[in-house]
Order: structure tokens, then sequence, then C-alpha cells
């Protein structure tokens, strides 16, 4: 049996792995290099084996608890496929451990002796480390009960639910533990029209039917998590086919995309799947999970909703799981999330329940006989079909226990009407994802501004310890102001930020997204090889105009992220081209981060007038609509020359039919579709290249700045050079100074161990 030994950082995403003590060769597969592990976990067996050429392995594992249960779950599915593992945990340090150390070293730093680590930017920049949003966003087909879902979340009735589609803009609802809800309402434009102090169920409505209000940001308390915990955000965002602003299909394909890193609530409804407009989408999320191993899968939480109303005997909840499990496959997703539920009895328990124990009350009566019902009935316990890891299902045990025990009915239907379990398994991806990540970004702040004081302060401390190097010192002071200063030096520099171009590559992969975009209306075309009814030529175009809708969402995110990884790395070419120019003192000058100001690539949506379209195709052909019998009138039994003759025939019976040619008609919508798209490629790439040429400019402004704080440094370098009085004093204060902040820089690199 080969022993393997794993020391997994998710703070730092450093891999450690020994086989049988030896550390493995430079071009083995087991160096993970920054990979997550949720990235690699799955394909550990099959390395294991072809590097070891044994099935039979000791795991010795040193990391999280929530990274170690991801260990469990791939032992299991590889003792299933004829490996024999046996596994071991060392524990290490948890985010609750790192959350606590962190904000006491902040404040620490903050009664410390250093002023240009309490400078307000420098607050701000931890500030904005450690409340970044985390979002949760929630998309549902029609009559899935999103709006129910999200309501049973916040425990009070803020959405609107209504029986068909009636979320038509997007709201984020923001967590900050306040006892009631305000909201800010913007307009397409991006322009607050209103506020509202105290949101209500009412004023949600009214601004929801409102065709003026695109967007809606709320805040208030979000019961299963604190402010303290995470900023977490509820986005309720309309499904493509049901949304009056096309930004709003952008939002959702942003959000399905594989770059991004939210959790997304899919809710089904379990008794209407297949739905039309669930393809599209399923597609994409599709597409997303293939990227990024487990944790693709994990961000992706599908609720199938309203399995309270099978009847006992009659359903069974195993079968309605498969059923959506088969139809995930069948949409190209495996290995799905799957949590079942009944918001509608969530909703009911945390608001009729809780504010009214009357049975006389229908509504009260309706929602106990619910509660009866999940508890009685051991099929209907939720929590047992949902996938949650060992951690979480043990403190859904004892959430159970602890509501049996004090004979809280309305918690422990809770728990079995599957609204606890969704929770929880939100609350774990933020614990075992977002806040890693998070950890690893305050603590990378930190370290820069740390290093950025000890060597400056170093250098000043040497140039008093070396007052008889003052000349020296004051002449390679002047070299480097005269550089700064001069034409000479900084005509070269620019000719380098000029030289910065990935004109060719972006109009590479600019056409590669049109390629694929050009293939989807292809298979469209070639699948409309039939001729057809006014009637279905008209729904046929309705179908195309909802594909492309969705075609056009998909590529405006395509191309936006192409124009953001190019700004991007042109940002970090013009950062290096900086650091050359300076001299390693220059270096340490923090240049902090350039703003790009966000912006709408194609806003359009292309409108086709069906009917019109139609009718300028239509076509007039004689063609057979029926068949009728006629009668052989001459055929008698006194005829005996008839005898053999037939009874009759068939006539085929012709008038004149409209009809369209499907082809014809899929060429001629998805012509004008096809410009817009080489269009919109076009307008990409020039925006990327403006978007360049703007960040060129502004880079050079900064870069003015940081000139600016550089002489500003320089000056008190000279000052020290000069000032040959208190020596000693000033380098005992010296020493102090760095001996704390040597002391912090330790500390603060122990967050990251485990």
């Amino acid at each position: 049996m080969r022993e393997i030994f794993i020391k997994y950082n998710p703070y730092r995403l450093e891999t450690e792995i020994t086989v049988d003590g030896e550390v493995p060769k430079q071009n083995s597969r087991l160096h993970f290099v920054d990979r997550r592990l949720q990235e690699w976990i799955e394909e550990l067996p099959k390395i294991l084996f072809e590097e070891c050429s044994s099935r039979e392995f000791q795991i010795t594992f040193q990391g999280t608890t929530l990274d170690y249960e991801d260990v469990e779950a791939m032992t299991r599915e590889a003792i299933k496929d004829g490996f024999r593992i046996e596994l071991k945990h060392i524990p290490a340090k948890e985010v609750k451990d790192k959350e606590a150390e962190i904000d006491a070293i902040f404040y620490e730093i903050q009664e410390g002796p250093f002023d240009e680590l309490k400078q307000p930017d420098v607050i701000k920049a931890f500030k904005m480390a450690k409340s970044s949003d985390f979002e949760v966003n929630v998309v549902a087909t029609m009559s899935a009960g999103k709006s129910t879902l999200i309501n049973s979340l916040l425990g009070q009735k803020l959405m609107p639910a209504k029986q068909e589609a009636c979320t038509a803009t997007i709201t984020e609802i923001k967590d900050n533990d306040a006892d009631h809800f305000t909201a800010m309402v913007y307009d397409i434009d991006g322009n607050l029209i209103q506020t509202q102090p105290e949101l209500t169920f009412e004023i949600m409505d009214t601004l929801n039917s409102n065709p003026a209000v695109s967007k809606i940001h709320a805040e208030g308390n979000i019961p299963f998590v604190t402010a303290d915990d995470v900023s977490l955000v509820l986005a309720d965002t309309p499904g493509p086919n049901n949304s009056r602003d096309p930004e709003h299909k952008a939002a959702t394909y942003r959000m399905l995309s594989e770059s991004s890193k939210t959790v997304v609530l899919y809710i089904l409804n379990a008794t209407q799947l297949a739905v039309n407009d669930d393809y599209n989408l399923l597609s994409h999320v599709a597409e997303s999970m293939k990227v990024g191993g487990k944790q693709s899968r994990d961000r992706f939480i599908f609720v199938i909703n309203k399995l309270d109303d099978f009847k006992k005997g009659e359903d069974s909840i195993e079968a309605a799981i498969t059923k959506v499990r088969d139809y995930l496959h069948d949409n190209g997703i495996d290995n799905a999330n799957i949590y079942p539920a009944s918001a509608l009895t969530a909703l009911n328990i945390r608001t009729i329940l809780a504010e009214s124990d009357d049975d006389d009350d229908d509504e009260v009566y309706e929602a106990k006989g619910k509660v009866r019902k999940f508890n009685r009935n051991p099929e209907m316990y939720f929590e047992n079909f949902a996938p949650l890891t060992p951690s979480v299902r043990g403190e859904i045990a004892n959430q159970l226990a602890d509501a049996r025990a004090n004979h809280d009915a309305c918690k422990e239907a809770l728990i079995h009407c599957g609204i606890i379990p969704i929770e929880l398994a939100i609350r774990m991806y933020v614990q075992k994802y977002a806040k890693t990540a998070k950890i690893k970004n305050i603590v990378d702040t930190f370290s820069k501004r740390l290093e950025s004081a000890k060597s400056f302060e170093v250098t000043k401390q040497e140039i008093t310890e070396n007052q008889d190097k003052q000349k020296e010192i004051l002449a390679h002071i002047a070299e480097i102001k005269k550089k700064l200063a001069s034409g000479e030096e900084a005509k070269r520099f620019k000719q380098r930020i000029e030289q910065i171009n990935y004109d060719r590559e972006i109009v590479k992969m600019k056409d590669e997204v049109i390629m694929a975009a050009q293939k989807k209306i292809t298979a469209q075309l070639s699948a409309s090889d039939t001729k057809m009814t006014t009637r279905e030529a008209e729904e046929l175009c309705r179908q195309f105009a909802r594909f492309a809708d969705n075609l056009q969402a998909e590529i405006q995110v395509k191309l936006e992220n192409l124009i953001t990884n190019h700004v991007h790395k042109s940002a970090n070419d013009l950062l290096e081209e900086y650091k050359r120019k300076l001299s390693e003192l220059a270096q340490e000058v923090n240049v902090g981060n350039v703003v790009i100001n966000p912006f709408q690539l194609m806003n359009g949506e292309i409108s086709t007038d069906a009917s019109a379209l139609v009718d300028n195709l239509k076509e007039t052909k004689r063609v057979k609509v029926d068949t009728v019998w006629v009668k052989n009138t001459d055929k008698k039994w006194y005829k005996p020359w008839t005898w053999f003759q037939e009874s009759g025939h068939y006539k085929d019976v012709y008038e004149n039919q409209e009809y369209v040619d499907g082809t014809k008609l899929a060429q001629a919508f998805f012509a004008p579709v096809q410009q817009q798209l080489y269009e919109n490629g076009q307008s990409a790439v020039e925006y990327a290249k403006e978007q360049t040429a703007l960040l060129k400019r502004e880079f050079s402004k900064k870069f003015a700045e940081l000139d600016a704080i550089l002489i500003q440094k320089l000056k008190e370098m000279e000052e020290c050079a000069k000032d040959s009085q208190d020596i000693e004093c000033r380098i005992q204060e010296s020493q102090a100074k760095l001996k704390w902040l040597e002391d912090i820089q330790n500390r603060i690199k122990e967050i990251l161990d485990i």
C-alpha cells in the first residue's frame, strides 16, 4: 500500500504531495501549482494509478474540515471504481480563527508608530477587502416559485409572487442585519430615480410593475447569515424571456458564465419540467460547470420546488429527483447538486405561523396541516435527499434533535421541507471558497503596505547610520531626481508604453466568438428546412426571436470578457514598464488600482416584425390537401362487363393554399442578426482599442502622481542625510519601529498558514 501525504492550504492555494515520503518528479502530474483542491481532487485516483501503478493507497490529508470532506467524497467514488484507500485527517486552522486574527492585527496597526499605515486609503483598502459582497443569484423558469423561495429565505413577504412571470426588474437584496428594508431604485440608464426608506411588499409590487424601473437595490436582514459573517447579496434576475430591459439578459449570462464564481440557485418546478425557456439557460450552466472542477459544480444549487403536493402512496420524492437528474443529464449537466424543497411551506412557517396560532384562521389551519404532513411522513424528510456534506449533515442532525427536544414542530418542519439545508449549502460555499479568497485578499493588502513602509524605514535607517557617506547618498538621490525630470527618459518611457498592443490578439479572439455564434445560427437554419402554414411560421419567428435575443446577450458577455482581459493585460504591462523605469527604491511605491468605468457594449435588442416578415415570404402553389372517395356509378349487377371493374377510386382534391418556406424564412430572419453580430464584434474591437488608449492616458497621470510621491520620499531621505543631530536617538527609534513592523509582518504571514 503506497503512502500518500497531501498538505493543502486553501488560503495560499498551495499543495504539497509526497509519495512514500518522496517529492514527485518535476514532470509529475501531482504538481498542482496554484490550482484549488476542488479543481483536481476528482482526478487524483487516476493520476495516482498512472504514477504508482497501484490501486491501494494510504492517504493522509492535512487541511481544513471542508476540504477534507471533498477528499472523503473522492475516496468513496474511488472505492466504487476498485481502489482500496485508507484515509486519515490532520486538522488545520479554520476560517473563523483567521478572521479574528485579522481584526486584531488591523486595529493594532492603526495604533502603531507608522503614520503612512493610518492613511484613509489604507483603511479604505482594508474595509473593501473585508466587506466585499458575495452574490447568490436566483434564476428560474415561469411558475417555479422563485419569489416564494426568496421570501422564505428572507423570512417575510417582500418579493411579489404571482402565477405568471412577475420579475421584470433586477432586484439585489444585501444583508445588513437591520430591522427593516430600505431601497434605492434605478432606471435603465443607471440613474437613481427614487429611494424607499421603508420597503414593503406593496411598494415592491408597484416598483416591479413600473416600466421606468430597471433595477432595485435593497438592504435589510437576511436571517440565515450575519453581516459580520459575510456581505451576502441575493440577486433576483428576470429570466431571459421575461425582461423589458435587454441588459437583464446580459446580466443573466454574465452570472452564468464560467468566469463568474457566484452561487446560483436554479429553481425548477417539480410538476413542470422541460419548459422551453430552460433549454438555453441550462446549456450555459452545462458549459460553466465543465470548467473548474468541483467548485464550478458546487456553485450551482438546483432546487426542486413544490414537492409537497405529492400524495402519499401515489408519488415518490426519490422518483421525482431521479426525473430531474435525468432531465439535467439530457441538458448536459451531470453530478448536479439537487435540493428538494417546499418554499411555500417554509414561508408560511416563518410568516403566518410565526404571527398567529389561531386555528379558526384558514391560512393558519392550512399551514399547520403542512407542518403535520412533513413531520409525520418520513418519506417527506427532504434533508435526507439533499447532497449534504458530513459536517452540514451533523449540524442538521443537531438542529433536528434540538427542535424535537423542545417540541418545536415548526422548526422541525422547516428542516424537513428543505429550506434550512439550502441555507446551509450556501453558507458552506461561502466558507469554503469566498472566505478563503477574502482572507488572502486582506493579507495581500496588508503585506504590500507593510513591505513598502519597511523598505522606506530601512533606507532611512541606513542613511542615518552612514553619515560618512552623506555626499554619496545625496549624489545618488540627485541622480534619481535628475532621471525623473529628464525629457529623454520620459520620452523613452512613453515609447515603451505605446508599444504595448494586443490589437491583433483581440481581433483573433473576437473572430472565434463570432464564428461560434454563426455555427449556432447555421444549426437553426438547417433545422428549418420545411414548409409550414402562416401560423406555424409566425410561431417559428417567435422562437427565432428568443434565440436571437439570448444569443446576442451571450455574445455581449463574451465580448465584454474579451475587452476586460485585453485591458487588464495592458494594465499589467503598464505597471511592469513603470517598475522598469524606476530604481528598486521607486518600486516600493504602491501603485494601487486604476478604476475602469463600467460600460454597456450592446444594449440594443433585435426587433423583427414576425407578421410582416412572414407576409413578404408567402408563396402560392397548388397542393394536395385531401383525398376523397369517388364511387364507380357505372358498375351494375345487370351489366356483366362491369363486374370486374373497381367499385370506385380515390381522387386527389386540390386547392390554392398559402405556405411559407422554412429555409427562406430562417435566412431572411437571420440575415440582419448575422450582420448585427459582425457589427457588434467590430464595435467590441474598437471599444477595446479606445479603452486601452484611455487606460494609457490615465496611467500616465497616475505615474506622474507616483513620481511626485517618489520625489517626496527622496526629499525626506535628503533631510535624513543632512541631519546630523541626535543620530543615536533616531537609530534607536528606527530600530524599534522596524522590530514592531517585523513582528506584525510575521503574524500576517502566519495567518495564511494552516
